[in-house]
């Protein structure tokens, strides 16, 4: 472990001394702007040879702006919006691109997140009119079904579970824990401000406070509803009646009017080419740099995804502010 920080350090502070040399030449002598690069792509699935191409674009776990791994003091936070950024960028400047097929394998996340994703993709595809058609993995629960309804169809996989249509507020109550191992609480608010503490663990919800976080939530689920009536075509009261935070089988959702089809990626890409009028298309992904949070990983041996302190800071990134998780 000591020799592999010691390397870290070496290669850590050569890249820093040679990134700081060269601004301070540009700056000196007027370095001229790096040319813009093209966008390149890497080739993912189906015909090699076919010259219309379908843009890959994943979504995995739960869906927050920033997520930062705490299993090693050198980890960096990973940007959802950021690369989402960078994929609909490839998509709008390739020419080769035809339509992009968005893979999404989530259990939700924070509402914001879900909207802003969902929001960039929409925009993309009414700007370029290239197709988008999304498909499940094991879960297109809540917030992915959210980023999910940005696409001209909806599929999912035989075992995917959808649905969990919603929004969920949560916090503790400890304090008669808190009585019992001698903590006291102390808080300081404004006669004006009562609710500055909402959702304080240590003390019971007020009625007043009760119906202002349901205001918020319900404000939030009729937002989300309007959004899978509009993109089921639905009216809203039908979508409502469905979206009661039950999840379904793939065939049930699809039943229900929440999936277009079910299937696996090929159909997915079968899908593709008819909206496209294509006999024969290849899925490609952006190919991009190894980014510093990669490589800093690298050298302390540790993985950036999946770990179980990853999974408890999303759980507790918020605080104590009161924050609306679609799941």
């Amino acid at each position: 472990m000591k020799k592999r920080i010691a390397i870290f350090l070496f290669v850590f502070m050569s890249v820093s001394m040679i990134t700081q040399a060269q601004s301070i030449f540009d700056l000196i002598f007027g370095g001229s702007p790096a040319p813009k690069k093209t966008a390149t792509v890497k080739f993912a699935d189906g015909d090699p040879q076919a010259e219309d191409e379908v843009m890959l674009i994943s979504i995995n776990g739960p869906i927050f702006r920033k997520v930062q791994s705490q299993n090693t003091p050198f980890s960096m936070p990973t940007d959802l919006i950021k690369n989402l950024k960078k994929d609909l960028a490839v998509v709008r400047e390739r020419t080769e691109i035809k339509a992009v097929l968005l893979e999404i394998d989530s259990p939700g996340g924070e509402i914001t997140a879900s909207d802003i994703v969902y929001n960039l993709i929409l925009k993309c595809k009414k700007e370029t009119g290239k197709p988008v058609v999304a498909i499940f993995g094991s879960l297109g629960a809540s917030g992915a079904y959210y980023v999910a309804c940005s696409a001209d169809k909806i599929m999912a996989h035989p075992t995917s579970i959808v649905g969990s249509i919603g929004v969920i507020m949560q916090s503790l109550n400890i304090e008669e824990l808190a009585k019992k191992i001698g903590i006291s609480p102390v808080t300081l608010k404004s006669d004006s401000t009562p609710m500055k503490d909402i959702l304080s663990p240590y003390r019971p919800m007020t009625e007043e406070e009760r119906a202002s976080l349901l205001a918020i939530i319900d404000a939030m689920y009729n937002r989300f509803v309007k959004i899978v009536a509009d993109s089921r075509k639905m009216k809203f009261e039908d979508a409502k009646k469905i979206s009661t935070g039950a999840m379904y089988i793939a065939d049930k959702a699809k039943e229900l009017g929440l999936l277009d089809s079910v299937g696996y990626r090929e159909d997915a890409l079968e899908e593709i080419k008819t909206l496209i009028e294509s006999e024969s298309v290849k899925l490609v992904e952006r190919k991009s740099e190894k980014s510093m949070s990669d490589i800093l990983s690298f050298f302390t041996g540790d993985s950036m995804e999946g770990s179980v302190a990853n999974l408890l800071h999303n759980a507790i990134m918020f605080g104590g502010y009161p924050t609306a998780i679609l799941k």
